[in-house]
């Protein structure tokens, strides 16, 4: 037996990328993007119905990945960046 532990984020850890954050959601096309993951879609559902209610987006569209095991296709992504201005990605379990 070894009292040597290992810290299973130490070694892989990446430092964290931030998009900017826009001063506002009027006017501004928001990706509502499901990673398929089960009852993903009941959050997304919700943040939809209170985007509507809260903000003036000029559109909302939703999006799903195949899988949620596997990063998004690259025609998927592109797709995405060219017709956003916000991404929101939506996971839970």
């Amino acid at each position: 037996m070894t009292d040597d532990y290992l810290d299973p984020t130490d070694s892989v850890a990446v430092p964290r990328k931030t998009a900017a954050r826009p001063a506002s959601l009027d006017g501004k096309v928001i990706t509502l993007l499901d990673i398929s993951k089960a009852k993903g879609d009941h959050l997304l559902d919700r943040l939809e119905a209170l985007l509507r209610e809260r903000a003036r987006p000029k559109a909302i569209v939703r999006k799903r990945k195949p899988t949620f095991a596997r990063p998004a296709p690259d025609d998927l992504r592109r797709e995405i960046v060219g017709a956003t201005d916000v991404l929101v990605e939506g996971l839970a379990d």
